[in-house]
């Protein structure tokens, strides 16, 4: 069951608070408190903290604070290292880490002058579709409590979506982002490789993860993007904040089936893409149907057979870099049947898949040149239920399910191409479906356009799921 707000009467926003704050009609330390209010209310039903950090941000709240953005509340999920704070990332064998330093992208958060309040909740190590993990247990969706709000940045979702903070901190290595906002209703956009500060370094097809966050408003993550953007000259030219919908007809190629099979997605999901193809062409764009510009079966095992390998290989990097070793026995069963798989994915292999892998995004690259914006299902069913990807479920036994499920955004983290996933509609059963946008590198203003038009014409941020904590 979903609230349905007046016309005009959407809750308040990041922005909103950002307007407030700049007028002197409330001040940091009342928001920061609200928003820890909101958190304790809702949390033991939502489960989407990780750790609580709310007597450093009222301390942060009552100091002075520059920056585009400053003295609002935000989460930041729990794979971010921030100085003297605990970052388990999701997982039992780190529970003890507490990182030495800040990480390049939680100093351009507190650099645009955000507050975050507690680190949000997390799959074991970031590597699952859903937010469940032996740590802390199943994160909740406030649209059903029986439901996964995704993963891996399903904990900030959840509280976003429940109206605790306006935007939460989120990153994407294999379609994080999109598959926390897409089951929670809300707004995800994964910038482009070489975008975000501290992320000037990423060039190659290898560096998948890339940072960013969900909100349920265009003008919160067009807002976001602005402020923890780089201005490194040798990188990306920065985009000016995107306020305004597009105002010229794209081109755009809708595709829908499920990459490894080639079947539809389930008949929600199909229903909701027919609705959004034909609110495009209401809007005076021209859609047209269109096929993989790669072969789905192929590139589905190559994105399998790397993700095995290098969750193993990966996993010794991460030990080396903490300084704390992560012993595949520490792990939930999952990640242990996954590092399996990864052993058995000898050298060879794992270097002839990331070459046949750039294939695959040279093929994708060259169709983005012939269109404004590639448009799918964000996911190809609705929204499963808790334990369906969960920790106890074995790596072979969740594999093609879950591919299957969450296999059209990857490939935009392998290309290095901004998407964006929009809250278009609902399923049978009342869950949020998501629809993805995505267009060349370097091309968020387009996609932001484009997600002010559609916005404008759906008003999805006047939707509020049963669990919610916002104003009222």
């Amino acid at each position: 069951m979903t609230t349905t707000r007046p016309a005009g009467s959407a809750p308040l926003d990041m922005v909103d608070m950002r307007d407030a704050l700049a007028s002197g009609r409330v001040t940091s330390s009342a928001l920061i408190d609200e928003a820890i209010g909101r958190a304790e209310a809702v949390n033991p039903q939502l489960n989407f903290i990780a750790w609580q950090t709310f007597e450093r941000a009222r301390t942060q709240a009552a100091d002075p604070r520059s920056g585009p953005l400053a003295g609002i509340p935000t989460l930041i999920k729990d794979m971010l290292p921030e100085k003297g704070v605990p970052a388990s990332f999701g997982s039992a064998a780190l529970r003890d880490f507490i990182p030495p330093a800040d990480a390049p992208y939680a100093r351009a958060i507190a650099d645009a002058g955000l507050i975050s309040i507690a680190r949000s909740s997390m799959p074991e190590l970031g590597l699952n579709a859903v937010t469940e993990s032996p740590l802390l247990g199943p994160t909740r969706n406030p649209w059903n409590l029986d439901y996964t709000p995704g993963g891996s940045s399903g904990g900030g979702a959840a509280a976003v979506a429940a109206g605790v903070v306006p935007v939460a901190h989120a990153s994407d290595g294999l379609g994080s982002i999109r598959h926390g906002a897409a089951p929670c209703g809300l707004v995800g956009l994964k910038p482009s490789r070489g975008r975000n500060a501290g992320e000037e370094a990423f060039r190659s097809i290898a560096d998948l993860t890339v940072n960013g966050c969900v909100s349920r408003t265009v003008r919160d993550t067009a807002a976001w993007l602005a402020a923890t953007q780089t201005r490194d000259p040798d990188c990306l030219p920065p985009i000016a904040l995107v306020t305004s919908p597009v105002d010229h007809r794209l081109r755009i190629h809708a595709y829908s089936r499920v990459m490894r099979t080639g079947e539809l997605p389930d008949a929600s999901v199909q229903r909701v893409f027919g609705e959004a193809v034909a609110l495009l062409d209401r809007l005076g764009h021209r859609v047209s149907d269109a096929d993989l510009p790669f072969a789905g079966p192929a590139a589905m095992d190559l994105l399998g057979t790397i993700t095995e390998g290098m969750f193993c290989r990966r996993l010794g990097m991460l030990s080396q870099a903490i300084g704390i070793e992560v012993k595949a026995a520490d792990l939930e069963h999952r990640s242990v049947t996954l590092v399996a798989a990864g052993e058995a994915v000898s050298e060879e292999r794992y270097a002839a898949a990331w070459a046949s892998m750039e294939g695959v995004v040279a093929a994708y690259l060259d169709r983005l040149e012939q269109v404004d914006i590639w448009m799918t299902p964000t996911l190809s069913t609705e929204i499963p239920r808790i334990g369906v990807f969960g920790p106890d479920v074995s790596w072979g036994d969740q594999k093609d399910p879950l591919i299957d499920y969450a296999g059209y955004c990857w490939i935009d983290n392998f290309a290095g191409t901004p998407a964006i996933s929009l809250p278009m509609g609902f399923s049978d059963n009342g869950l949020p479906v998501g629809i993805q946008f995505t267009t060349r590198p370097g091309g968020e203003a387009l996609l932001l356009a484009l997600a002010y038009q559609i916005e404008r014409a759906i008003e999805w941020h006047r939707h509020v799921p049963p669990i919610w904590a916002g104003d009222r």
